[in-house]
């Protein structure tokens, strides 16, 4: 039976005309079949599927006798299930005449008339008789332009497995495995999820790791996801729930499973993302005060509460776990400034005894504090609590926890954390080097007694540095170390071991009148000399009333403080280094002064007979 051409395409061309599709590179196309069922040629293909397209028309002799042989050979390759697709076009059939088609001879593919695209589909691959059948393999490469003559279901079936298309059995059992995860309760520590799986599935694997445990353990085992959660997460069956326990506070854990049906085959691996609560029922570092090796006394708050942030590395001493993670502890110690800028690092044992941290000290060439279990490092780890060992916790100068463990515990991920806070790289202070914690201090003469000013000294110097000296031009001063800041070993003499700190409080004398007043102080050490300024508050406090009936309200200050009082006049403000900030002309008994664009700290209000000191924080 010869093919039936179109009319018009016949007459125009005449017997010279090629009945196959001229195209060798698929055009894709998107139409809906008879049946309401939107088709697109592309997102099959790039499925892996072939697709096999019979294009026809419901009046046309050749396509009614070729049709069932390929009905036939769509139930021997699969019925759309496998490795092939069938569809058939029409150019000019509308959807109720395509309808009648498929009833008649027992088509179960795509069926896309004329009016819902078939006509445009026909003119684009360039269709010139009827029936044509081609086939698009999954590069989109037509690689059967035109399947003739089609003499039995056997024709178009060994076509198909000359380019690789196999046979399969419509009727064959196929499984789709599922398993849902339900999260049912999230706390610090733990997490307790319930697995259910569907008819198909009779097993399945789980377990529960971040993202960096995850990818670590896989690529150790040298498997992709599926497998590995198959090779060694927990086994399951069932409804089942789970209680996942020692996980980590404020932590993004993922909860993964992989199902598998009858036969062994594995499904589509589910995640559900959790991320465990804070720590004690808020995010805040516990304070703590300690003595490292070198008898160093460590407050915590005081670090923060000074602009650092403090980096801590948990550690037992003895364990290989701990000791892989020094070099990078070290390289981090270096490249974020030696514990002169941003981070103050220091490393806390709760095993090691003095002298086995001094042990591990020199080992690792540790520059930073150790605080060993006789310095109290077996309290604070239980106060917090850390879980295991070593963890590296990261906590902001606000007493929050920024990172309660920095996992894995490697270079490239301390210095993620620390770039997720803004906390810059700097170079280490050069050998020979005192660090001040503050470059000015005040100091006020109450009338009976000075209350002293306070300043910390680092040596950052690879030696001890010795404090040889202390003058001012203007002061008689006196600087001593201690707890309390009116008695104390005089500094002049005292050595600072490397990396320690002399914490020293500074009283000055030598003014006589009321008032306002700058000066120098030269610390004269082993290494050099340091100038540090000194703010000199004479018979003024922070009360709020002064002798002459002045007062100033509120202090500290916000947004503003109310300076009242008889003949103002000028009023002048100025910062803690006597600098002029703001001057202004009391008409009257009360002066408003806007303190918003002052920065928090101490500043004086000076008229023509008073001086009284504020503070503003913001």
């Amino acid at each position: 039976m010869k093919k039936v051409f179109t009319l018009l395409l016949a007459l125009a061309i005449g017997f010279g005309l090629k009945a196959q599709c001229p195209l060798t590179q698929a055009v894709d196309f998107t139409a809906t079949d008879c049946h309401g069922t939107e088709v697109h040629l592309f997102d099959i293909l790039d499925s892996g599927q072939a697709v096999l397209i019979d294009f026809f028309f419901t009046t046309c002799g050749p396509c009614q006798q070729a049709t069932p042989k390929v009905v036939e050979s769509y139930y021997a390759m699969g019925c759309n299930m496998y490795d092939v697709f069938y569809m058939e076009i029409s150019d000019r059939d509308g959807d109720a005449a395509c309808q009648n088609w498929t009833n008649t001879y027992g088509v179960e593919y795509p069926t896309i008339g004329g009016p819902a695209g078939g006509g445009s589909i026909c003119n684009t691959y360039q269709i010139g008789a009827f029936p044509t059948v081609i086939l698009i393999m999954p590069n989109h490469q037509i690689v059967i332009q035109d399947l003739w003559p089609i003499n039995n279901a056997q024709t178009i079936i060994s076509a198909l497995e000359q380019h690789g298309i196999q046979q399969h059995d419509c009727n064959a059992v196929t499984y789709d495995p599922q398993v849902t995860i339900t999260v049912d309760q999230v706390l610090e520590t733990e997490v307790t999820a319930t697995f259910t799986p569907n008819e198909d599935c009779v097993s399945y694997a789980y377990t529960m790791a971040t993202e960096a445990e995850i990818q670590e353990w896989m690529g150790i085992a040298g498997l992709e996801l599926p497998e590995y959660l198959w090779m060694y997460g927990i086994p399951g069956s069932g409804t089942l729930s789970h209680n996942f326990t020692d996980l980590i506070p404020n932590t993004e854990y993922m909860i993964y499973a992989v199902p598998a049906d009858i036969e062994g085959n594995l499904g589509e691996v589910v995640q559900v993302p959790v991320t465990t609560t804070p720590g004690g029922g808020d995010d805040i570092m516990p304070d703590f005060t300690a003595t490292d090796i070198n008898g160093n006394t460590i407050h915590l708050y005081d670090i923060l509460d000074a602009g650092q942030a403090v980096l801590i590395n948990f550690f037992l001493y003895g364990d290989e776990f701990s000791e892989a993670v020094m070099p990078d502890m070290i390289e981090a110690y270096r490249l974020y400034g030696c514990n002169a800028h941003d981070v103050f690092f220091m490393e806390i044992s709760p095993n090691g005894h003095d002298d086995q941290c001094q042990a591990w000290v020199d080992q690792f060439d540790v520059q930073y504090p150790t605080i060993s279990r006789d310095g109290g490092g077996n309290d604070i780890a239980q106060a917090i609590p850390v879980g295991y060992y070593p963890t590296i916790m990261l906590i902001r100068p606000d007493h929050t926890f920024a990172n309660r463990d920095i996992y894995p515990p490697t270079l490239e991920y301390i210095i993620n954390a620390m770039n997720a806070e803004g906390y810059e790289q700097h170079e280490c202070p050069t050998t020979g080097e005192l660090v001040m914690s503050n470059d000015t201090v005040y100091i006020v003469n109450e009338g009976c007694y000075i209350v002293p000013g306070e300043i910390t000294i680092t040596n950052m110097n690879f030696e001890a540095v010795q404090i040889l000296e202390y003058t001012s031009d203007e002061f008689t001063i006196q600087c001593h170390e201690g707890d309390d800041p009116y008695y104390g070993n005089d500094i002049a003499g005292l050595f600072i071991a490397p990396s320690d700190s002399l914490h020293v409080y500074v009283s000055a004398y030598g003014m006589g009148e009321n008032g306002l007043y700058i000066g120098t102080m030269r610390l004269i050490t082993s290494i050099g000399n340091y100038e540090i300024t000194i703010v000199y508050e004479e018979n003024v406090g922070v009360e709020e009333s002064h002798p002459n009936h002045c007062s100033l309200y509120p202090n500290p200050a916000n947004d503003f403080v109310t300076l009242s009082g008889e003949n103002l006049g000028t009023v002048r403000v100025y910062n803690a280094l006597g600098q002029m900030v703001g001057e202004f002309e009391a008409n009257g008994s009360e002066l408003r002064i806007n303190t918003t664009r002052y920065e928090n700290g101490v500043y004086f209000v000076k008229t023509d007979e008073t001086t009284l000191r504020f503070v503003v924080k913001h």
